[in-house]
């Protein structure tokens, strides 16, 4: 779910997202756990295939065999706009290199990069 739309609401056999710590996949059973989601792929195993997202930053909760992904934002891979991608990722890098580390929105810079990676690398 993002903030402006629901994407998916599927039975899945596995969720692999990138969380706080690194990639995790989630499998029926899983602990319970909440987890900062960072921008990169989401990819749901299905009966019938795979489907994958572009997602960014968020939250990832996992409970009772149900796993809710919160995030500022998220595609299918097949409706990302390389154009519109290329643009978010040479605009946040140009940004980058006029920031420093001590700016308070550069936190926000990296991620709208690493969003604008995740989707050129998935929308290709």
């Amino acid at each position: 779910m993002t903030p402006t739309r629901k994407l998916f609401s599927v039975d899945a056999d596995s969720v692999t997202f990138t969380g706080e710590l690194g990639e995790m996949t989630v499998m029926p059973g899983h602990i319970a756990m909440v987890t900062a989601l960072r921008p990169g792929p989401l990819t749901l195993k299905v009966a019938g295939g795979t489907e994958i997202y572009a997602v960014g930053s968020g939250i990832a909760q996992i409970d009772q065999g149900l796993v809710s992904i919160l995030a500022e934002s998220a595609e299918r891979s097949n409706e990302i706009d390389i154009t519109r991608a290329e643009a978010a990722r040479v605009a946040a890098e140009k940004a980058l290199k006029e920031q420093s580390s001590y700016d308070s929105t550069f936190a926000e810079t990296q991620a709208s990069l690493a969003r604008a990676t995740t989707r050129l690398t998935l929308g290709r």
